[in-house]
């Protein structure tokens, strides 16, 4: 049986007093629907890792925290009221001005390389377009910073290759070299030009080349868009070729039209070929093929460190990526400081 009530008087304990309420702000319509947006992301990432990998998913999901950092730190007078206006150039150019001033890190950071601030804009960058395309919002793009890389290995590494290349094709006399070393001879010149990556070095034809008399002095190459400029339209470049690397192909060409005539059927427009003793001789060489052969050089190379004793904290990369990252580091470095 229940006991009735007593009423309190003032000797009773009284209760304690309710916690004081704090208004919650809103959160910002331009952040609702930028979690929306975010929200198809996850769902594609869930079911097509190809087109929203996990990488890209954790970038613009740090974008987003980024903006919504920002966003009472004060962009425009408009920003929150939509993902529009969030959006917009006067928006995103504040945004990127506090991205770079580091007023919008949750971490410490001790990184000092301004070639990383660089990189870190881009994807900011490459992220607010993603974010734009997919709420079908148009999205100015603010300039990108250019691809600044810090050497991976003693850019001397290219030296040692070329010498060793050299050495091997003085083995034998000119006439009798073998045709492989005359194409990695050629090759290795284009790539110290050219700066290729595997597969637009695959891809070369015949018709790239610009010849001056017999001679090649400039090749067009397509660089395929990397980084934040995946997906855009390739462009073709065209590089001069340097003096040496011109005498190098004029020596390779003749090989590669000896090799074409020992086939049947189509003939093939690719610059490089498979050479003998390889039983698909006188077909274009694939990449895998190219990375073996290349991979094959740089441990000869470093054999011949070990045998030098030099220390191994410098070891030669057996990636052609690597040779061609340092390579190009080498290249910006002298560019800005001439």
């Amino acid at each position: 049986m229940s006991s009735p009530a007593r009423p309190l008087d003032d000797s009773s304990v009284r209760p304690a007093p309710a916690a004081r309420l704090v208004a919650v702000p809103s959160t910002a319509p331009a952040l609702r629907e930028l979690e929306r947006v975010l929200d198809a992301f996850r769902t594609v990432n869930g079911t097509a890792k190809d087109v929203v990998s996990d990488a890209r998913l954790q970038q613009l999901e740090w974008v987003a925290n980024e903006l919504a950092l920002a966003l009472p730190l004060g962009l425009t007078e408009t920003a929150g009221d939509s993902l529009a206006e969030l959006l917009a150039p006067d928006a995103v150019h504040a945004y990127l001005l506090y991205g770079r001033g580091g007023y919008l890190r949750t971490a410490p950071t001790v990184s000092t390389d301004p070639t990383s601030h660089d990189t870190t804009e881009r994807i900011r960058i490459f992220c607010l377009e993603r974010i734009a395309e997919q709420a079908q919002i148009p999205f100015e793009m603010p300039d990108l910073p250019p691809w600044k890389l810090r050497p991976t290995v003693s850019p001397n590494m290219a030296d040692l290759i070329t010498d060793h290349l050299e050495e091997e094709a003085r083995q034998w006399p000119e006439a009798d070299r073998p045709d492989a070393v005359v194409r990695g001879l050629a090759m290795w010149a284009v790539m110290r030009d050219v700066l290729p990556r595997l597969g637009e070095l695959e891809s070369m034809l015949v018709d790239d080349l610009t010849l001056e008399g017999e001679t090649p002095h400039a090749l067009t190459l397509i660089r395929k868009p990397q980084g934040g400029l995946r997906g855009k339209m390739p462009q073709p470049e065209t590089i001069p070729l340097s003096r040496d690397t011109g005498r190098r192909l004029q020596e390779w060409l003749p090989r590669r039209t000896e090799l074409i005539t020992r086939l049947q059927g189509g003939v093939p427009r690719h610059l490089w070929l498979s050479t003998p003793p390889h039983p698909d001789a006188g077909v274009p060489i694939r990449r895998r093929g190219i990375s073996k052969w290349y991979k094959k050089v740089a441990d000869a190379v470093q054999i011949k460190q070990d045998a030098a004793g030099v220390p191994e904290e410098d070891l030669v990369p057996t990636r052609w990526e690597t040779m061609r990252r340092t390579l190009l580091a080498q290249q910006q470095a002298t560019g800005s400081a001439s």
